[in-house]
């Protein structure tokens, strides 16, 4: 009994690790999307936030059937309440990459791009990319010192995003053409720093799995 349940937990962590993948993806073609001015990509984006809403519903209702079938024990409970919690945490990245994938489809195709803010955004978007990867990583490791030093790279996301916010106004004060640009602009990176906020929410779910702390980094 006791082996099957462990096999069934470990299902219940691949389908996490699956939706984090998904939904990096999706970030990463929005970043693109954005860059290119790719509307066929952003698209792409959005349907895919199907898929990512669906198998995030899966993972609510195995944490239900774990819980209620298979009666777990305390240190298997926490794991179940961790990933739940991370899986509403990643789901929510996801909306966001779909967000931006927004954005490019409402733009003018024709809008004057603002080249300091379009690499200062795909640095925000390599950043909270990585920043994914990692944390996906040292949940699968159970590694609490780099959860927290993940959590510690969202500083970067928000000095970037005040960089966005100071050169769009900066701008937009002097040519009213870039105004509705520097909007999306200041939007996309309002959504990149979110996402930097629900990494951080998973990195907190890490210590708490490994040492039953609950903590507030960053």
């Amino acid at each position: 009994m006791r082996e099957a349940f462990q096999e069934e937990l470990d299902k219940f962590l691949d389908k996490l690790i699956m939706l984090s993948n998904f939904a990096n993806e999706s970030l990463h073609k929005a970043i693109k999307a954005f860059d290119e001015n790719d509307n066929e990509l952003a698209h792409e984006v959005i349907s895919d936030d199907l898929r990512i809403n669906a198998l995030s519903v899966e993972i609510e209702r195995d944490a239900y059937r774990l819980i209620a079938l298979q009666q777990p024990v305390t240190g298997d409970l926490r794991k179940i309440f961790t990933v739940f919690s991370a899986n509403s945490d990643v789901e929510r990245i996801a909306d966001h990459a779909t967000s931006v994938a927004k954005t490019v489809i409402r733009r003018n195709p024709n809008e004057e791009k603002i080249e300091r803010l379009d690499d200062i955004v795909k640095q925000m978007g390599e950043i909270a990319q990585g920043m994914i990867t990692d944390v996906i990583q040292a949940f699968v490791n159970g590694d609490v010192r780099a959860a927290r030093k993940i959590a510690d790279r969202d500083n970067e996301l928000d000095a970037l995003q005040q960089q966005i916010y100071g050169i769009a106004a900066q701008t937009m004060e002097f040519d009213t053409e870039v105004i509705i640009g520097g909007i999306n602009y200041i939007g996309v990176a309002n959504n990149l720093e979110r996402i930097g906020d629900y990494v951080t929410n998973i990195c907190e779910r890490i210590v708490y799995l490994h040492s039953g702390d609950i903590v507030e980094l960053n």
